[in-house]
C-alpha cells in the first residue's frame, strides 16, 4: 500500500547534524523559549541542506541516486554558527521557533546545497526547488512567535559530515542512511 495513503510520507534529505554538546545547548535553549510547545528531540536536530520525497515505487532507484549524489561531495569542513532565534511562519496559525546561521557559515551552506542540487542533477534528477535558502535548525514547531533575538552566546559546531536521512514524516522517525565525511581542515 501506497506511504502516502497510510497517511505516512517518506523524504530523503541531506542534512549536518550538531554534536553532542551543540544539540544539549540547542534542547537547553528550546525549552526556554518554546513556552511549552513540542520540542525537536535532540537526536533529530538537523540543518536540512536539500531533499526529496521518496516515491515507495522508485525508493531503491531514488536511493541509488541520492547515494552518488552524496559521494559528489568536495567540501572542507566547517563551523556551524548559529547567533539568533526567530520564528519561521508556516501556512497554519503556527510555525517553528529556529535558530539562523550566521552569514558566513550561511554562504558555504548555500554553494553546498548548490553542489548537491548539480550533482543530482547530474544523475537524472533535478532537486531544486525554491530558489530561497535559509539554513537553520528548528527547535519546536507549532511555537508561538519570538521576535528575531540575538543570542548572549552563540551556538556553534564543527560540520565533519554531510548525513542522509530519511524521514518517516507522521511517525516521527528518522533514519540515517548513509555519511559523507568533510574534507580536511
Amino acid at each position: 500500500m501506497d506511504m502516502v495513503m497510510q497517511g505516512m510520507r517518506e523524504v530523503l534529505f541531506f542534512g549536518i547534524l550538531p554534536d553532542a554538546a551543540a544539540a544539549a545547548q540547542m534542547t537547553g535553549l528550546g525549552r526556554e523559549l518554546a513556552n511549552g510547545d513540542r520540542l525537536c528531540p535532540a537526536d533529530r536536530l538537523h540543518l536540512s541542506l536539500l531533499g526529496f520525497q521518496l516515491d515507495v515505487w522508485r525508493r531503491d532507484t531514488l536511493l541509488a541516486i541520492a547515494r552518488r549524489v552524496g559521494a559528489a561531495i568536495a567540501t572542507e569542513k566547517f563551523d556551524v554558527v548559529l547567533p539568533k532565534a526567530c520564528s519561521f511562519a508556516r501556512r497554519e496559525a503556527s510555525g517553528s521557533l529556529v535558530l539562523r546561521c550566521a552569514p558566513a557559515a550561511t554562504g558555504l551552506l548555500t554553494r553546498l546545497k548548490d553542489g548537491l542540487g548539480d550533482a543530482a542533477a547530474a544523475n537524472g534528477r533535478n532537486l531544486r526547488g525554491p530558489s530561497r535558502f535559509t539554513p537553520h535548525v528548528t527547535l519546536a514547531y507549532r511555537a508561538a512567535a519570538i521576535s528575531e533575538t540575538t543570542l548572549d552566546r552563540p551556538i556553534s559546531w564543527r560540520a565533519r559530515e554531510v548525513v542522509l536521512i530519511r524521514s518517516e514524516q507522521g511517525r516521527g522517525r528518522y533514519t540515517y542512511v548513509d555519511r559523507w565525511p568533510l574534507g580536511s581542515t
